[in-house]
């Protein structure tokens, strides 16, 4: 007797068939963005950790202190920062918890193993309710470089402001950005006064062809200047003044500006 004849479905052959290319597909794409990833995480300079909803570390996803993957693995977050930034940490790990965000942005000391602190700029996510994270991840970058530019230009703004010399400073095209306590007190002018003017309302009429040959010159030369002249005082009186003009530089090189130290001839 003949064996029995199993008729195939053209349509579902067909179906087969797809769903085996899609298959293909989705393992290709897969493949894909996983290189993708680890590529992205080998180029970032971000670094990543997960924490559970306690704080404690469960891995490093990428370091950018030295820590491998597991060696800080049931550590408290907090502990890894500076005493003194620990309830900062608490404090973002309080609000997401509440559901009072979704995500915290702090800026912290972090600690090195070698036991020396640096500055991070983190952002804390929730994602304890995704299935396949069941964590909060914290991406973070070191802006140490930035906090030293901080503090260094808190510190000049202190010793201009304090100084005894008029000390202010304008743009490429002539506006007046900074005036020190010493400009107020040699020219008259308070910053709420003179500050987004330009820089010919204390320049004479006759001068100010100088002013802007000298502005241009410093700008050309990107060198320092000393001149001699005159400045208008608010009550309209002209002082015969030394200025020492230099240019402030941007972070590309270009010249933003010029800064003026200025004190009166005697």
């Amino acid at each position: 007797m003949p064996e029995e004849c199993i008729e195939t479905n053209p349509q579902e052959s067909f179906l087969c068939s797809n769903c085996d290319i899609l298959y293909r597909q989705l393992d290709e794409a897969l493949k894909r963005n996983t290189a993708l990833f680890h590529a992205m995480l080998a180029h970032s300079k971000d670094a990543i950790l997960l924490t559970g909803p306690d704080g404690r570390i469960i891995r490093i996803v990428r370091s950018i202190s030295g820590y491998g993957p597991l060696d800080l693995a049931g550590t408290p977050v907090e502990l890894l920062v500076h005493p003194a930034d620990r309830e900062v940490i608490r404090d973002c790990y309080r609000r997401l918890l509440s559901r009072e965000c979704s995500t915290g942005d702090i800026e912290v000391r972090t600690v090195r193993p070698d036991g020396s602190f640096f500055w991070v700029e983190a952002t804390f996510t929730d994602m304890l309710d995704s299935p396949d994270v069941q964590a909060i991840i914290c991406n973070y970058r070191d802006i140490t470089a930035r906090k030293e530019q901080e503090v260094a230009r808190a510190e000049l703004e202190a010793i201009v402001q304090s100084a005894e010399y008029a000390i202010f400073s304008k743009d490429a095209d002539g506006m007046i950005l900074t005036w020190n306590k010493g400009a107020e007190r040699a020219f008259g002018y308070a910053p709420a006064e003179i500050i987004g003017q330009n820089i010919s309302v204390i320049v004479p009429e006759h001068r100010r062809e100088y002013e802007r040959g000298n502005r241009q010159r410093v700008i050309a030369a990107r060198a320092v200047v000393e001149i001699r002249t005159e400045i208008l005082h608010k009550d309209g009186s002209q002082i015969p003044t030394v200025i020492q003009l230099a240019p402030i530089f941007d972070d590309h090189g270009g010249v933003r500006g010029i800064s003026h130290i200025s004190r009166p001839i005697r």
